[in-house]
């Protein structure tokens, strides 16, 4: 894929989109002026409601002469308010009720001393509730007045008496948490909503509009490719929808600004003042989520729109998404829902909790990384998905009866290599089942879920093979090695098993409640008195099934069409990402780097299994016997962060560097014959 052509692409699809008022109204003005109306807006209407309703007279009528007392209480609430208390009279109250002469007619009854008052109002006209207000308000305070007067007479401390003990509640919690609690509830659902408008309109524009304005068949005969074409189309919508993203972040926090400036405002609403400050880092991961998710919808919105002939159906199209996906964002306004190992990996969902969690100072840092995980995949199904129906002349021109999303290879001779769009698209739906079938069988089964998991693991890249009718033997570098290369595998694992420790503990430092984390994660599955068992599924099986999935197809597809370094590199990252834990995912992404590695100077992956079952089974031993020597071994590696020993960091780097190089070098050594082999 040719990046200068992708730019043109993008320049010219952002120069039409820009062409289009509307397009540039939802993207850009909306976002600026559509917080500041509903949020300041709305709340100062409802704050000028309220000042009306609280200065308006209200009429109230007595079936008997009341007390001096209780006139004066009603009247004393002017005190508190400008609102104005008529006492009239009135011969029919309903119908005075009905036509709005009377706000609110009590009836007096004594029974043995004992008052009884009822209150008659007409809950459909305006000025009834206010009235009601001002009567229960005004007969609390007499009654509060008799029982004093009354325990008085008798002799009697009337606090004393009736309020023998106090109870306050002190909210601890600070301004900033308050606020983000509150606010976690509504910006959601209004970011994904800014979202939806942000990358819906764009995405009609460049792909029904294309069709429309008859330019997409010429775009066709261009000496680009369709991959080329896709990326520089879905480039511009996701920019467009990033852009109206954070738009739509920059003017809620103005707003909020403002809000919280005017106490009047901000009080009405529950917002206290609070220091901004202290909302940068939820402020940033809100960021990165909706950007993410703003990516994920361009490009479902692009695969949808480009079933359409013309912009209207486009939009008749787009209008079920809209309620796909704006339905599950209300979940960030039901109490009691929160992000959880289950709900990180809902669409939608997650984005919603996720965004409702760091604005409420809630940071767990691994469901953090699943959502990003869940999301990242999503967006590269949906890209593949979108960039296979740009292949299908039937979906683009046809009557789009004819589509596959996996390319039919019947006319293919045997012995094919897979891609990096094959790479692609059996990563992101081993990332999915892993996320949504490979967890869930986990949690319920434990040891035997993660072994199904494994088969399910090697099972993919096994039928996606067979599929595309690939030579196995290439593919998954099935070569015999010699123990040289095992040698200069070892060295190299143990340099980077020193550095991965040393990146592991500054982690754990940083942030030190992942280590809870991965103690349960070790415990939820490990069978304590089985020490052949774990081997067997916690060492051997992952060494097989993932170095067959990563080092053999992954890797294999990134090889083909780009450099090699890229493709090590590639791979390492993606291996990183699919264990989803923040803690592993940087040691994890340097042991696939390493393996990749071995594999490339090697072309076998019979290294990558031994180093991987060895990486394995040292945590496996270490969880059986932690009085080990092996242990022993082990804690020269550890740091003490208080006493920050540069030195001994100096060693272990140096230690790490030196293991890197002696095995690096001993890959190096090959016969002329292998080296012509190669190059042919």
């Amino acid at each position: 894929m040719r990046t200068k052509i992708v730019k043109q692409i993008f320049k010219k699809e952002m120069i039409d989109i820009l062409r289009d008022k509307k397009t540039i109204f939802m993207m850009i003005i909306l976002p600026l002026l559509l917080y500041p109306i509903l949020m300041v807006g709305a709340s100062s209407i409802m704050s000028m409601s309220i000042n009306k309703m609280e200065q308006t007279t209200v009429n109230i009528a007595f079936n008997n002469n009341p007390s001096d007392n209780l006139i004066n209480i009603l009247n004393k609430t002017n005190e508190y308010d400008e609102a104005k208390v008529n006492i009239i009279k009135v011969d029919d109250y309903k119908e005075a009720l009905d036509n709005e002469t009377l706000d609110a007619y009590v009836e007096i009854n004594e029974n043995n001393d004992i008052q009884s008052y009822k209150i008659y109002t007409n809950s459909s006209k305006n000025n009834s509730y206010t009235a009601e207000k001002r009567i229960k308000e005004a007969l609390e305070k007499y009654k509060e007045e008799i029982v004093e007067m009354n325990l008085a007479q008798e002799g009697l401390d009337a606090q004393k008496t009736l309020e023998p003990i106090t109870c306050e509640t002190l909210d601890i919690a600070k301004n900033e948490e308050i606020a983000g609690n509150i606010l976690g509830q509504i910006l959601p659902f209004i970011l994904i909503i800014g979202v939806l408008l942000g990358s819906i309109y764009p995405a009609i524009d460049v792909m029904a509009g294309e069709k429309e304005r008859g330019t997409l068949e010429t775009l066709f005969t261009l000496p680009i490719s369709n991959l080329e074409l896709v990326m520089g189309k879905y480039m511009a919508v996701s920019f467009c929808a990033v852009v109206t993203a954070f738009l739509n972040i920059i003017s809620i926090l103005i707003s909020i600004g403002f809000m919280t400036l005017t106490a009047g405002i901000a009080n009405e609403m529950g917002i206290p003042k609070f220091d901004f400050t202290q909302m940068i880092f939820p402020g940033i991961i809100t960021m990165i989520c909706i950007g993410l998710f703003a990516m994920v919808v361009s490009a479902i919105s692009m695969c949808v729109c480009s079933l359409a002939k013309s912009f209207k159906d486009a939009q008749n199209y787009i209008t079920p998404v809209m309620l796909i996906i704006m339905i599950p964002s209300y979940v960030s306004m039901i109490p009691n829902i929160e992000l959880d190992g289950f709900t990180s990996t809902i669409p939608v969902v997650n984005i919603s909790l996720l965004i409702k969690s760091v604005l409420s100072f809630k940071f767990d840092l691994n469901l953090i990384a699943i959502v990003f995980v869940s999301n990242f995949a999503f967006m590269i199904l949906s890209v593949l998905l979108l960039s296979k129906m740009f292949n299908s002349e039937e979906i683009l021109f046809g009557n789009n009866r004819s589509f596959s999303f996996l390319e039919k290879r019947s006319n293919i001779k045997k012995g094919t290599m897979p891609t990096i769009s094959d790479g692609a698209i059996l990563y992101a739906v081993g990332l999915v089942l892993l996320i949504y079938v490979g967890s869930l069988v986990q949690l319920k089964f434990k040891m035997a879920g993660l072994a199904i998991t494994q088969v399910m693991i090697i099972c993919l890249p096994f039928l996606f093979a067979y599929y595309i009718k690939t030579d196995f033997k290439k593919t998954f570098s099935l070569q015999k090695v010699n123990l040289k290369q095992i040698l200069g595998g070892i060295l190299i694992w143990m340099g980077g098993f020193v550095l991965i420790n040393l990146i592991t503990q500054i982690t754990l430092y940083l942030f030190p409640q992942n280590m809870e984390v991965a103690e349960a994660l070790t415990d939820a599955i490990i069978i304590k008195d089985n020490l052949v068992l774990n081997l067997a599924i916690v060492a051997l099986m992952p060494a097989i099934c993932e170095e067959i999935f990563f080092r053999g197809f992954i890797f294999t597809s990134f090889k083909g069409k780009s450099s090699s370094k890229i493709a090590i590199i590639t791979s390492g990252i993606l291996f990183g990402f699919m264990h989803m834990d923040f803690l592993r995912i940087i040691p994890t992404s340097i042991l696939g780097i390493i393996f990749a590695y071995t594999v490339y100077k090697s072309e076998s992956i019979f290294i990558a299994m031994i180093l991987h079952f060895i990486n394995n089974s040292i945590a496996v031993l270490v969880s059986h016997y932690p009085n080990s020597e092996l242990v022993k071994m082990s804690s020269f590696i550890e740091l003490d962060f208080k006493s920050l020993n540069i030195g001994k960091f100096i060693i272990l780097i140096c230690i790490s560097t030196v293991f890197i190089i002696i095995g690096m070098r001993l890959f190096k050594n090959k016969s002329a014959k292998e080296v012509s082999v190669r190059n042919y």
